[in-house]
Order: structure tokens, then sequence, then C-alpha cells
């Protein structure tokens, strides 16, 4: 073999295995910190979560009401639904909220997170849009919940 064909060989194999590492996403570390930017939704984009796509009651359409949040899935390690019924503690300008990931937010970036209505006034007014903040995937909390009960939340 030539030494231009090994180089391609090998460029071409390093390629392949950033490509995998990217394609992996982040995992969810409970406790960890990381910076970024929360936006909200409400209405017809709280119909039909993804998350309850394989359960039985795949038909639930979230409240305004309820503390929940929509990430960019892809983003996230595992399968393909690895963040759903996940707990994530946001913060905000010294305010806090606890959500429950029940959808994907395809048009989120990575370090992104959709709340509803309710979640993010907590956080900075509606008409904001769009607020810096930190979050870290937190154990969901039993009592006091502002997200549907089913399924229960992970014991881990």
């Amino acid at each position: 073999m030539h030494l231009a064909q090994l180089s391609v060989l090998i460029f071409g194999a390093l390629i392949a295995l950033m490509a995998t590492a990217v394609e992996a996403g982040q995992s969810i570390k409970f406790g960890q910190t990381k910076s970024g930017k929360s936006t909200w939704f409400n209405g017809h984009d709280l119909k039909g979560a993804a998350c309850y796509g394989d359960l039985e009651n795949k038909n639930v359409n979230a409240q305004d009401s309820w503390h929940i949040a929509a990430v960019h899935m892809a983003s996230y390690s595992g399968n393909e639904k690895s963040a759903c019924f996940e707990c994530v503690k946001i913060t905000a300008n010294k305010r806090s909220v606890i959500a429950r990931i029940i959808d994907d937010c395809a048009g989120c970036s990575a370090s992104q997170i959709d709340l509803t209505a309710s979640a993010f006034k907590i956080l900075a007014p509606l008409s904001q849009g769009v607020v810096k903040t930190q979050y870290q995937f937190v154990r969901c909390p039993t009592s006091g919940i502002k997200w549907p009960s089913s399924p229960s939340p992970k014991s881990k």
C-alpha cells in the first residue's frame, strides 16, 4: 500500500470516529450544572408529547399549568428518548423551577430547554421569550408535582 493511500485510509477512519463521538451526544449526569437558555411553548405545541409515544397513554396532551419541558432528544446519548421523564432544575436570575421532560424539541439547540409558559414565568416574564439559564438534572420530587403522574418518576 502506498503512503498516500494509507494516509487517506487513516484520515477516513479518524473522520468516522469523530462523527460517532458527535452522534453519541451528551449523557445525563445528575447534579452537573450546565449553561444554556430556556424558551417557552404553549397551545397546540402541548399536544402529543413525544415521550408518551410507546406507552399505553400515548395520547397525553400536556397542560399549560404543568411544569414540563422539551429538549432536543437527539442531543442525548442512549436511546432516542433517554431524557424522557427525567427532571431538570433550571435557574435564571436567582429563581429556579423543576420541570419534567416529556417532549422533544427538534428545533432546539443541545443546551436549550423549552418550558411550558407556567414554568418559564417563574424564571422571567413571557415577554422576554428567551432567558439565559443554568440547569442540572435532578431526582424528580415526589410531592408538589405539577406534571402528569404517569409514569411515576424514575427511582435511580
